[in-house]
């Protein structure tokens, strides 16, 4: 998954991929990595596990108001695929991909991937960067990123981060995920000022993670290679006595 900041790929899973799609899907995120290792983020596409978790706030559809769901950073489509089993008729899944290798990949799996293909009417791809990408106010029940934060300035994580609570209607969930363990490994081989840089981002994740996390905040995908943690962050839900309008029945 490749953006500027952008859209990031997930950990690989541990089970093996199998059948022609899978294989070229990743054959083709390995090709992007080796392209662009500071917006890729992985050498495989999410597995299943990972790609689940990401998901898991989007309830399955039925006795339910619609829901206005965005992915930033669908790679090749493995969350994409894991929120389209959850939307139904009337939702609308939002992804943003900006390497266009990827979009192409996305475009055809709208077409071929029975999944995909069965929610194609409510998903829209949108080829561009997230720095390009108007997120207007409250717009969404629902936002999964799958950027490579420790990639990217700290100001920047911090940017993206309130753009996306900003985005989401009261109640709103927004899910993201980091490698476990790997904090400590990237700042012993780095130079000190990356050093200094992831620091300050994780720093910044802790920071979010505390002030907007709710009973089920953090979950592990152990069955990823490397384990990720998925951080699950809500709005402030609206008060009993206010009509939300903009805040259909969530869990």
């Amino acid at each position: 998954m490749n953006q500027t900041p952008a859209t990031a790929a997930t950990a690989p899973g541990i089970t093996a991929l199998t059948g022609p799609r899978q294989r070229n899907t990743a054959v083709a995120f390995f090709r992007e990595s080796v392209r662009s290792r500071q917006t890729t983020g992985a050498v495989a596409p999410s597995g299943s596990p990972l790609a689940q978790r990401l998901a898991a706030p989007l309830p399955a559809p039925g006795g339910r108001s619609p829901l206005r769901v965005l992915e930033v950073g669908a790679g090749t489509g493995t969350v994409t695929r894991a929120l389209a089993e959850r939307i139904g008729p009337a939702d609308r899944l939002d992804t943003v991909e900006v390497n266009p290798r990827f979009v192409q990949l996305l475009t055809g799996a709208l077409r071929t991937d029975p999944v995909l293909a069965a929610a194609s009417g409510q998903i829209r791809i949108i080829p561009e960067s997230i720095s390009h990408t108007p997120l207007p106010p409250k717009s969404y029940d629902v936002i999964v990123s799958c950027l490579p934060f420790m990639n990217f300035a700290p100001d920047m994580v911090r940017s993206l981060l309130e753009r996306y609570m900003a985005a989401l209607v009261p109640g709103g969930h927004l899910t993201f995920f980091s490698y476990l363990g790997t904090l400590p490994l990237r700042t012993l081989f780095a130079r000190p000022t990356e050093a200094a840089r992831y620091r300050a981002v994780a720093a910044v994740l802790a920071d979010f993670s505390t002030r907007h996390s709710h009973g089920d905040g953090v979950g592990v995908a152990w069955r990823n290679l490397p384990p990720a943690r998925v951080t699950h962050l809500r709005t402030p839900q609206p008060t009993a006595d206010v009509a939300a309008p903009d805040s259909p029945v969530r869990r």
